[in-house]
């Protein structure tokens, strides 16, 4: 919400708290308490829905939101599940995603959520209940230090003492939440803070004036304007996009940049859907199972433009041979991220939006040509695009995914877990747009998908949802069949089951002689799509490919719930091309044999 709306809100609730009559003569204010300020704190914000689990050191927050005719709770059944609906909701929605936990263990059962929205900048506030202030740090039931557990993988986090600092801690946690790279914030809320009394603060507020804390709206034009002369005269460019082009908002801008030379466009997991997967400049998914075309065009160009990305491992390979040609820009609004991988040669820190902004309008007029650039790419194009080979007797994962993003409408959200299925869903899916595809990119949190699900279909409930999964990650947060079923979410689920913990079970087979310990898991598990009827949910099961496109179109047609398809899928299939570890991204097998 625009800061000027929330001033308006703030200045009509400072005359609502003169004594009832909005006279502002100087009455005597009404005394709220500390779990009231914190949901008219969020009220305030603007926020709809907020995720979580109600427990006893919380219950006077949830007892404030019972009353609270603006504000949707959905209760998850796992605080996991809760926070990872958060982060998806944040990302679809483009606010803050809210989550409520009580103390101890509902606090710690967060922490793999968080540290998921940390590594992708994910801005979700996690409010949790605590033990009263007398009892903190006396080893207390169901005590632990959040502030403490959290600090690793928040950009902020609060205790908080006293009653009154409860308003200021809330309107500081939605700035610090969006501004800047987004990212996490964790308030705790001992217990007689929420039924201590405060008085709501009057009048506007500057959110801008936090010690320590300061992001700058601008960026250095030399630097753009030599980026643009470097461009200019490169042979062989390529553009890296990451996740920052969403968060940015900056996808029109790319592309004027993009179109103005011809560029080829390289993307990051992450990155995905910022630029349309249909578009001729985009040439594929960089890094360990990235595209040949993509990793080759990289690793061959004398000219790299990364914008909003970390460069992280993933998409790097081995440091020293990336991109080793290469004059590299980078553009991010960290400053972090300068030189903490790969070393760039033209800096520029700024907000993605305005710096691209800037820099098309400084290759107005400008030409180049790159016409020997683009037929090399093709020419890898024609060399190291895979084949979707097999005569049908036995379902290929590759052929499931295809035929889903055949199914679907462009406008269709897409969660995955962790995993094989992962790889496949961003190498055959079909992205049109940013923020459309809702992953886990920087912690690879398996059972992240689901949830995720979940949050997405209440950010977007007028849009299809789809998860793709695989067996071993679904089943990490499963339970949450139940909150589906509860909040009537049309979310459709797609397991490629494949009866193995795949990604780990493919370095087994390739790297440490095919030795597969602790990674086949079919033994016991049950069949999930009579899991997901046993929920309230409905379940299809398809084993071969004669029945895949009836079996999707059966389950994406269920809107009473969520529905669950089963695919039986090859057990021994593996994820190509791949980058070994330690080698050059160019060094990627295509087949079982290059190993």
């Amino acid at each position: 919400m625009a800061r000027s709306q929330n001033e308006e809100q703030a200045t009509t609730a400072m005359k609502e708290r003169t004594d009832g009559k909005g006279n502002g003569k100087g009455e005597r204010k009404e005394k709220i308490s500390g779990a009231r300020a914190v949901i008219k704190g969020i009220e305030e914000q603007g926020t709809e829905e907020i995720f979580g689990i109600i427990g006893g050191a919380i219950m006077p927050i949830y007892d404030e939101l019972g009353k609270s005719e603006s504000i949707r709770h959905v209760t998850t059944t796992h605080e996991q599940g809760a926070v990872h609906a958060a982060d998806a909701y944040a990302r679809v929605k483009g606010e803050p995603g809210i989550v409520f936990a009580t103390s101890g263990p509902g606090a710690s059962n967060l922490m793999t959520g968080i540290a998921n929205a940390y590594m992708d900048s994910s801005p979700v506030i996690g409010f949790t209940g605590q033990v009263a202030t007398s009892l903190i740090g006396q080893d207390s039931f169901q005590e632990v230090d959040v502030r403490g557990m959290s600090d690793p993988v928040t950009k902020h986090n609060y205790l908080v003492m006293d009653p009154e600092d409860v308003p200021s801690t809330v309107r500081e946690s939605y700035h610090l939440a969006q501004s800047g790279r987004p990212g996490p914030i964790m308030v705790d809320l001992p217990k007689d803070v929420q039924t201590g009394e405060l008085t709501w603060p009057d009048g506007k507020y500057e959110t801008e004036e936090f010690e320590g804390y300061e992001v700058d709206d601008g960026f250095d034009e030399d630097s753009v304007s030599e980026l643009a002369d470097r461009l200019t005269v490169a042979e062989h460019p390529v553009v890296l996009i990451g996740g920052g082009i969403g968060h940015a908002g900056a996808s029109q801008e790319l592309m004027e940049v993009v179109r103005k030379f011809q560029l080829p466009v390289a993307s990051s997991l992450m990155g995905l859907g910022s630029i349309n997967s249909h578009d001729p400049h985009f040439i594929g998914m960089v890094g360990m199972h990235g595209s040949g075309p993509a990793n080759k065009a990289i690793a061959k160009s004398d000219f790299l433009l990364a914008v909003g990305t970390r460069l992280d491992d993933r998409i790097t390979g081995n440091v020293d041979q990336f991109a080793p040609h290469a004059e590299v820009a980078h553009i991010d609004i960290d400053p972090a991220e300068m030189g903490k991988i790969v070393q760039p040669d033209i800096p520029v820190v700024g907000d993605a939006k305005k710096v691209l902004t800037r820099l098309s309008e400084e290759l107005e007029g400008r030409k180049t040509d790159i016409d020997g650039w683009w037929d090399k790419i093709k020419d890898w194009f024609d060399r190291y695009t895979p084949e979707l080979d097999g005569d049908g007797s036995v379902l290929k994962p590759q052929k499931v995914v295809a035929a889903l993003n055949e199914l679907t409408a462009e406008e269709t959200i897409v969660t995955t877990g962790v995993g094989q299925h992962q790889m496949w869903a961003a190498q055959y899916y079909e992205f049109t747009r940013p923020n459309q595809l809702i992953t886990s990119g920087g912690l690879g949190t398996m059972g992240f998908g689901f949830p995720a699900a979940i949050g997405a279909q209440v950010a977007a409930p007028d849009r299809p949802v789809v998860s793709i999964t695989g067996d071993g990650s679904f089943q990490m947060n499963i339970q949450e069949l139940t909150t589906a079923v509860r909040e009537e979410l049309p979310v459709t689920v797609v397991v490629l089951r494949n009866g193995s913990l795949g990604m780990v079970r493919q370095w087994q087979e390739l790297f440490f002689e095919n030795r597969l310990v602790e990674t086949l898991i079919d033994d016991g598990t049950p069949s999930l799509a009579k899991v997901a009827e046993a929920y309230g949910g409905k379940g299809v099961t398809v084993a071969e490919e004669e029945g895949l496109k009836s079996g999707l179109e059966e389950a994406l047609s269920y809107q009473s719930g969520p529905s669950v398809v089963e695919c039986f899928v090859a057990e021994e299939e593996n994820v190509f091309p791949m980058v070994p570890a330690g080698a050059a991204n160019e060094e990627f097998i295509m087949e079982e044999n290059d190993a």
